[in-house]
């Protein structure tokens, strides 16, 4: 005789940036596992865990593809998940670089919202006549960019080449070019102009979250927090 399966409680949220309304359940063990074992792997072996237990979770839409959100709406709910799963609370720890002391924190997690930018735009023009447009990186695009060696030009022109959604100019439309074009276009472009691609991302929703503390010297100190690894 089989034994019974134990019921878990469902949770409803709306994503910060696409305003997707979904419901999700807590993870289970078998998932947690599966978490632990990326947290102990590399970049790549991270996103995969996290798309497989996102996937896992989410009941509905029963349509939704994870891997297409946004990085941000993804953290978002893998905050949301921790919180419903575990508890809210999460402890860390920070060595002061001023007076070398090591300080203890309590972050709710139900307090962490993503910052969203007003001044974030997709259509860009990088001359008169040339202009891009943009979306926000998404899970998906992250499997095989190396996030933790961004200051090398071959990951942030494949970043942007799968953020561009076209480009264009006076006389034509530029929606199917492949990663090596992309690259050729973003090398021919002046520092100037650059940054204006570079803005893009600068503005970009994200998760932040600030600790703010007052040392052993009397100083007030700032421990800003961004990104999902921060958090643990």
């Amino acid at each position: 005789m089989a034994l019974p399966k134990l019921s878990t409680p469902l949770y409803k949220l709306t994503l910060p940036v696409s305003k997707i309304e979904l419901t999700f359940r807590p993870f289970l063990v078998k998932e947690e596992k599966i978490m632990l074992v990326g947290k102990e792997a590399g970049p790549k072996q991270q996103v995969l865990a996290m798309k497989q237990v996102l996937e896992a979770v989410v009941q509905e839409p029963a349509d939704l593809v994870v891997g297409d959100l946004s990085m941000t709406d993804v953290e978002y709910l893998f905050l949301q998940l921790r919180a419903r799963s575990v508890q809210n609370i999460v402890e860390l720890k920070y060595r002061d670089k001023e007076d070398k002391k090591v300080y203890d924190f309590e972050i709710d997690l139900d307090d962490v919202q993503p910052t969203i930018n007003p001044d974030h735009v997709n259509t860009i023009m990088l001359n008169d006549t040339l202009g891009i447009e943009l979306r926000d990186p998404t899970l998906n695009m992250m499997d095989d960019i190396d996030v933790e060696n961004m200051e090398d030009s071959k990951n942030v022109f494949k970043l942007i080449s799968k953020c561009t959604v076209k480009v264009w100019d006076e006389n034509e439309v530029y929606d199917d070019f492949t990663e090596a074009e992309m690259e050729e276009f973003l090398g021919g472009m002046d520092a100037t102009t650059f940054t204006k691609l570079k803005v893009f991302f600068d503005t970009a929703p994200k998760l932040r979250h600030e600790l703010n503390y007052k040392n052993s010297e009397g100083n007030d100190r700032v421990i800003k927090l961004e990104g999902l690894s921060d958090f643990f």
